[in-house]
């Protein structure tokens, strides 16, 4: 198979990427304005439960994916292909096995649904058809997943971007069609399912042409070897798997419990917003980890390092200017954008600044995460997302009980803040750059303190726009967005890093352009 360039890949699949994302978050944001109109708050944290309960069952992955997919870099690199097939039939049984059993725990959680309804008195559907619609639509994915590494790992996500993107179009539309003619629940459930099953197929019928040589039976079975050490990184994963779904996937159910379905509908408009933003700056690590599997396969590690640091230095800007936004202009967004200005939709200023602030601390580890990830570090902290689930628990259902909503997510912060935060970049330089991580500790704090004085000034300025309307909407949208830009730019300049990243960007920008690729890369 002819071999792109990682900077020219990069490039396509940021660009692809992005716009598939945009798109997504636009019809989003349609949706939800009219599922609000047509359903009541209640339906929606009945959304975010039952995903909520799917993303726990997929710990049964327990990390295979990840595993399989590290595995792929270094044979797709030297195009062994018949490794490749080997490895893709080997990911293809086990991802069969998976979706098998998700299937059959999944349907053991249709015990607790009397539970569930008694939580939510004022939703009238069925909630066993419904949550059986969520469960199908899950265990669908998993039986196709195996074809999406071939994409990934050959630096071609765009290709998945460019499918996705045509299917959320149709899919948005059959979703307005049914909310705004035949407003029904169960018929808005199944369009979720039409959308995988296409999605799915139509990447399957692409593998199947554009890496025909790859997707064929294998001549011989996986090797003992690498399938034992698949193992030993599963293992690892498990433990990283365990903590994510705990950290991330039980917030839902903490805010159902103890408090109500209509608190949990309105904090996911919030999550939708944040959701949304995290697609964005995952189109920045998405698009690059493919090429980052393949420059520690075949770099050396001073090389990667550099790369590391002009990628850092961009991604903690994007995060400052992410968060700083979310926290000034979620509350007036969602109050006219979502509820037509019913303010009992809208937390309070005090709640926003946490969900920015957790958001800013979880996402600062996602760069990280992705090159400790692609150097396949997946066994040396692998007790450290227990430790984090344990924290994050604890901490989550003893203030839930006594603070309500901040409780939930002051317990994500504080297990972020005080284990993953610091213990990834230390793995990570420590095992695969092996220098001392205190450099990177300081340009966190850093970057981190910028962030918090730039939000500061902008807060400040824009406490004093009334929004009233559209027109103040968009003006304190114009006002907060500049100034966010220019604070943040001018603490930028003050950073070596910046020169460094600058003149990196424009030569990706120049290389893409020429179709050709940057000298040394």
């Amino acid at each position: 198979m002819k071999q792109d360039t990682r900077t020219k890949n990069s490039a396509r699949n940021l660009i692809f990427s992005f716009m598939g994302y945009l798109l997504q978050i636009i019809l989003n944001f349609v949706i939800r304005r009219y599922f609000i109109y047509v359903f009541s708050v209640e339906y929606l944290g009945l959304n975010s439960l039952f995903s909520n309960v799917l993303s726990v069952l997929s710990l049964v992955e327990l990390g295979f994916g990840t595993a399989l997919v590290y595995s792929m870099y270094k044979p797709m690199a030297e195009d062994d292909k018949e490794k490749v097939k080997q490895l893709l039939q080997y990911y293809k049984n086990i991802y069969c096995v998976v979706g098998t059993i998700i299937g059959i725990l999944g349907a053991l959680v249709l015990f607790f649904m009397p539970y569930f309804q008694a939580k939510a008195p004022n939703i009238s559907v069925d909630l066993y058809i419904v949550y059986l619609i969520f469960l199908v639509n899950t265990v669908v994915s998993y039986f196709f997943a195996y074809r999406r590494s071939l994409l990934y790992v050959s630096q071609r996500s765009d290709l998945e971007s460019k499918i996705n993107m045509v299917v959320n179009i149709f899919v948005s539309i059959l979703t307005l069609v049914i909310l705004l003619i035949f407003k029904n629940y169960y018929l808005y459930a199944v369009t979720s399912i039409i959308g995988t099953l296409i999605t799915n197929l139509l990447i399957y019928v692409l593998t199947n042409k554009k890496y025909a040589e790859y997707v064929t039976k294998p001549e011989q079975k996986l090797d003992k070897l690498t399938k034992k050490e698949i193992t030993k990184n599963v293992f690892a994963l498990m433990f990283h798997r365990i903590g994510s779904v705990v950290v991330y996937g039980t917030d839902s159910f903490i805010i159902y419990l103890m408090i109500d379905s209509a608190t949990l509908g309105i904090y996911s408009n919030y999550l939708l917003i944040i959701n949304a933003v995290t697609a964005i700056i995952n189109i920045f690590t998405n698009s690059v980890r493919s090429s980052i599997g393949n420059l520690i396969a075949s770099e050396n590690k001073e090389k990667t390092y550099n790369i590391f640091t002009n990628l850092n230095f961009i991604y903690f800007w994007m995060l400052s200017f992410c968060a700083i936004c979310f926290f000034i202009l979620s509350n007036p967004f969602i109050q006219y954008v979502f509820a037509s200005g019913n303010k009992d939709y809208v937390l309070s200023q005090e709640l926003a600044l946490l969900i920015s602030v957790n958001f800013y601390i979880t996402t600062s580890r996602y760069l990280t995460g992705t090159f400790k990830d692609c150097a396949g570090l997946f066994y040396e902290d692998r007790f450290k997302p227990l430790v984090e689930s344990i924290v994050n628990l604890v901490v989550s259902i003893v203030l839930t009980k006594y603070i309500g909503l901040a409780g939930v997510i002051i317990g994500t912060i504080t297990s972020s803040l005080f284990v993953s935060v610091w213990v990834e970049p230390f793995v990570l330089f420590k095992h695969y750059f092996k220098i001392n991580v205190l450099k990177y500790y300081i340009r966190y704090i850093l970057y981190s303190c910028c962030m918090a004085i730039t939000g500061l000034i902008a807060w400040f300025v824009c406490s004093f726009i009334t929004v009233s309307g559209l027109v103040s909407l968009l003006f304190i949208f114009v006002v907060c967005i500049l100034l966010t830009l220019g604070v943040l730019f001018i603490f930028a300049l003050l950073f070596p890093e910046f020169k460094r990243s600058k003149n990196w960007l424009f030569n990706i920008l120049k290389s893409f352009k020429k179709n050709k690729e940057i000298k040394g890369d």
